[in-house]
C-alpha cells in the first residue's frame, strides 16, 4: 500500500513542527534565518510543506519577500529549501507548489531568486534543471537578504539564480501531471509513495487558475526576458 505524502502550505499551528524539522535536518548548505522572520512566514502560509500521514515533515521551503529601497516587493527569495526524504524526486513538486502559490497570492514585481552557497553543486544542478539561470542581483536585494540571516550565516558566500515568468507554466503543468499520476517509487528501497494534494489550495480552491497558467506560452525558462515582471503577468491569471 502506498504511503501518502501531503503537499500543503503552513498555518500558525505548524510553527513548532517547522522549527523542529529544520533543527533535526540542519545542513551546511541551508542558511539559518532570524526566527521572527520564520514565525511571520509560517503564519502567512508562505512555507511549502510535504509531510506524511502522521504529520512528520519530509520537505520544506520558504518564500521570503525582498523589498527595494522604496519598500516595493520586487523579488521573492526561494529559501530554506530542505528535502529530507531523498530518492523520490520531491524537489520539483515542492518548488512547483511554492512558486505557484507565490505567483497567485504574493507575487513580486520582478522575479523569483535563489541563493546557493558555493559548493552546493546538487542544489545548483536541480535549480538549473528546473529552469533557473544565473542572476546578477541588485544591491538593494543583497542588503535586504543579508539582513534576514542569522548572525552565523551572514558571511556565507553564495551565487544567485533567477526564475521568471517563463518558468511558471511548466510548474503548473507539473502539479497537474503529478496529481494525475501521483505514485512514485523510492529508487533504493522500493517503497511506493503517493503525492496527495487534497490539502493544497492550489488544486482545491484555485484549480482553474492553475489549469489556465499551465496552457500559457511565456517563453523559454533558460532564455529569460529580464524586462518581464512576475506581477504584471501573474495578476492577469490570478484566481
Amino acid at each position: 500500500m502506498a504511503k501518502k505524502l501531503f503537499v500543503r502550505f503552513s498555518t500558525p499551528e505548524d510553527e513548532d513542527a517547522i522549527f523542529e524539522f529544520y533543527a533535526q535536518n540542519e545542513h551546511k548548505y541551508v542558511a539559518k534565518r532570524d526566527p521572527e522572520i520564520w514565525r511571520e512566514r509560517i503564519a502567512s502560509g508562505a512555507v511549502t510543506l510535504v509531510h506524511d500521514e502522521e504529520g512528520v515533515i519530509v520537505a520544506s521551503s520558504i518564500s521570503y519577500p525582498v523589498t527595494d529601497s522604496q519598500d516595493r516587493h520586487m523579488w521573492t527569495e526561494i529559501g530554506s529549501t530542505r528535502v529530507a526524504l531523498d530518492g523520490i524526486g520531491l524537489f520539483k513538486t515542492l518548488l512547483s507548489a511554492q512558486l505557484m502559490r507565490a505567483w497567485m497570492l504574493e507575487p513580486p514585481e520582478d522575479r523569483f531568486a535563489a541563493e546557493i552557497i558555493i559548493g552546493n553543486e546538487h542544489s545548483k544542478h536541480v535549480f538549473t534543471k528546473n529552469g533557473a539561470t544565473s542572476f546578477d542581483i541588485p544591491e538593494d536585494m543583497r542588503r535586504k537578504v543579508v539582513s534576514t540571516l542569522a548572525p552565523e550565516s551572514k558571511s556565507i558566500i553564495v551565487e544567485w539564480f533567477q526564475l521568471g515568468v517563463e518558468a511558471m507554466p511548466g510548474f503548473a503543468r507539473h502539479l497537474l501531471d503529478t496529481e494525475a499520476s501521483p505514485r512514485i517509487t523510492h529508487k533504493e528501497t522500493g517503497v511506493v509513495y503517493e503525492i496527495d494534494f487534497s490539502r493544497c489550495v492550489l488544486l482545491t480552491m484555485f484549480r482553474e487558475a492553475v489549469e489556465k497558467v499551465s496552457t500559457l506560452d511565456l517563453g523559454h525558462p533558460q532564455q529569460p526576458d529580464l524586462g518581464k515582471g512576475i506581477k504584471d503577468y501573474s495578476k492577469k491569471f490570478a484566481p
